[in-house]
């Protein structure tokens, strides 16, 4: 039995491969079962169920919920509820002394029907359809007809004489795919099973990490959803808060943290956004299991992504899969290239670069910022290496030359001499203040630059990094300088620290031969998740979690992260 607890209140409880999840909604004060199909455009977030704790009054109640990544417990004086998921689809529930409401959000057709062994539940709205089976207790339903509709559906469970009630509900479309009652202590050793399972392949940490790397792993483990409609293999969701998408820079993370041990899950979160690519080759901003939304997309990490991916497990990685990837990486780079001729490539928007708002963007679009062209230069990096692993000499030399051509063009317009700056194409210039840490992201290029720049002007750009005060702080990198006018603490890319940026700079510290500096980045980052959670982002100055509270791909860079320092652990830090 697993001891460990984690907070409800910001992690929803689910399972792997569940479109599932039982979590907190502020502006309800409540627990809801949730269905996250269609995404985060849910104006209600795929609220189900409403779940009430009520005495035999059937008055609310009281206590104290708490979470193990095996079931959701609630606990009061009157006696407790506990909840496990049997599989994907079904939830079952047990109490002493207590009961529980289940209060369907009822909308438009919404409907219930008392059956011989079960009482149906209709989820028009959100084509679900909830059989609700009882083993011990008492149910009552209240669902008046009104003519197309119930007015209203609730389900009061209350234990029998001996003060004990067991439960189980089943969600499905067609047709139910289990008609058992699921007993709640095998749905309990079933998903317990399942995580141990899971931990014992997440990368391991250093010791003082180990309570956090579990948080990770049941972060990630639990926002796995099945292959369904868009989605041809199992995929990790953001988050199941309210981040219920699969964006085309995230994915790339996540992929990395199942790299070495999960090869092949590895590869499927990478394939899940690219069997979306349009002929273009350019991939959508994000997927779900029902649509693609293309108007924006993210910027080219992916050619960073598949080397290090290869690197990690090479015999994942066979020659029809090199030559897949080969395709969609080149495809990809094209979409950036292509157009600009003798120019630099140029984002057209802050959601393009994945930094929605940064300063950068303040003056208008196109842009051509310094990262895109490092991104695209690391890309086709790869795509020479895949070509001589493909043995296709001529595509190699292509890919090489223009790689070249790139980088000339890069230092050429936009490095000033003393740093990297991006261009507004239309001419208008920087905002007076503005400083945004997507400027260093050229470090990345580390050997390259250093066949550029002198050792003083490489050594000048990281003591602008890491000069105290501006970027670097005692947990990280502030994605906006904290002495420019536009810092705010929870500005979304104005400021707070992201765990992309951070296992970015990471790399990009190892190929300046920086290496003792990533270790001090991965160092004061991990112990800020440890203490603040896996959040979307930080506040910079004081390490707070803010926005999604339960993000997959700041677990994923916790454990890359935490997993280095295990091989530094005897490092001194700066």
């Amino acid at each position: 039995m697993n001891l460990l607890l984690f907070d409800p209140y910001k992690v929803p409880f689910s399972r792997r491969e569940s479109w599932l999840c039982v979590s907190w909604l502020a502006e309800d004060e409540s627990f809801w079962l949730r269905n996250l199909r269609g995404g985060d455009e849910h104006t209600d977030l795929g609220r189900l169920f409403r779940l009430s704790p009520i005495d035999a009054a059937g008055l609310p109640l009281q206590g104290e919920w708490t979470l193990r990544p095996e079931a959701l417990s609630f606990r009061c004086e009157q006696g407790r509820l506990e909840l496990a998921f049997a599989d994907a689809d079904t939830l079952a529930l047990t109490a002493q002394g207590i009961g529980l409401r289940l209060s369907l959000q009822s909308k438009r057709y919404d409907y219930a029907q008392r059956l011989a062994a079960a009482v149906h539940i209709s989820c028009a709205t959100q084509d679900l359809s909830a059989r609700l089976m009882l083993g011990e207790g008492e149910l009552q339903l209240d669902a008046p007809w009104q003519g197309q509709r119930a007015e209203r559906i609730a389900c009061e469970l209350q234990p029998n004489r001996q003060g004990r009630m067991t439960a189980a509900l089943h969600l499905y479309r067609v047709q139910p795919l289990r008609l058992d009652l699921a007993e709640f202590e095998p749905a309990q050793a079933s998903a317990a099973a399942d995580f141990a399972d899971w931990l014992a392949l997440t990368l391991g940490v250093t010791p003082e990490l180990e309570a956090a790397r579990e948080l990770a792993a049941y972060i990630t483990w639990s926002c796995l959803v099945p292959a369904e409609g868009q989605l041809k293999h199992p995929a990790m969701y953001m988050s199941k808060n309210w981040m219920t998408n699969i964006w085309s820079w995230d994915h790339c993370f996540n992929a990395l943290a199942l790299g070495a041990a999960q090869p092949e899950l590895a590869w499927q979160q990478l394939a899940v956004l690219f069997e979306h690519q349009h002929a273009s080759g350019r991939l959508p901003d994000f997927v779900n299991d029902r649509y693609a939304y293309w108007r924006f997309t993210k910027p080219p990490v992916h050619g960073w992504t598949v080397a290090q991916l290869r690197r990690m497990a090479p015999e994942a990685w066979p020659a029809e899969r090199c030559a897949q990837a080969y395709g969609w990486l080149a495809a990809q780079a094209d979409s950036w290239l292509d157009g600009t001729g003798e120019g630099l490539p140029a984002y057209d928007h802050g959601n393009d670069a994945g930094w929605d708002n940064a300063t950068t963007f303040l003056t208008g679009t196109p842009l051509q910022s310094p990262d895109l062209s490092s991104f695209l230069i690391l890309q086709m990096e790869e795509l020479v290496a895949l070509a001589d692993l493909l043995d296709r000499p001529e595509a190699a030399a292509q890919w090489r030359q223009r790689a070249d051509a790139l980088f000339e063009r890069l230092m050429d317009r936009l490095w000033d001499g003393e740093r990297f700056v991006a261009i507004c194409a239309g001419g208008l210039p920087s905002e007076p203040g503005a400083d945004s840490l997507i400027a260093f992201m050229p470090l990345l290029l580390g050997e390259r630059l250093g066949q550029r720049l002198s050792e003083s002007q490489r050594q000048s750009l990281l003591q602008r990094l890491f000069e105290p005060g501006r970027f670097f702080t005692a947990h990280g990198l502030a994605t906006e300088s904290q002495t420019s006018p536009f810092y705010q603490a929870d500005g979304y890319w104005r400021g707070p620290i992201w765990a992309p940026t951070m296992l970015l700079f990471v790399d990009a510290m190892d190929r300046c031969g920086r290496a003792d500096l990533g270790d001090e980045l991965a160092r004061r980052f991990t112990a800020m998740a440890a203490r603040s959670g896996m959040a979307e982002n930080y506040d910079a100055q004081t390490g707070a979690g803010l926005r999604d509270p339960a993000f997959t791909w700041t677990s994923s860079v916790f454990l890359l992260l935490g997993h280095r320092l295990k091989d530094c652990s005897h490092v001194e830090s700066l």
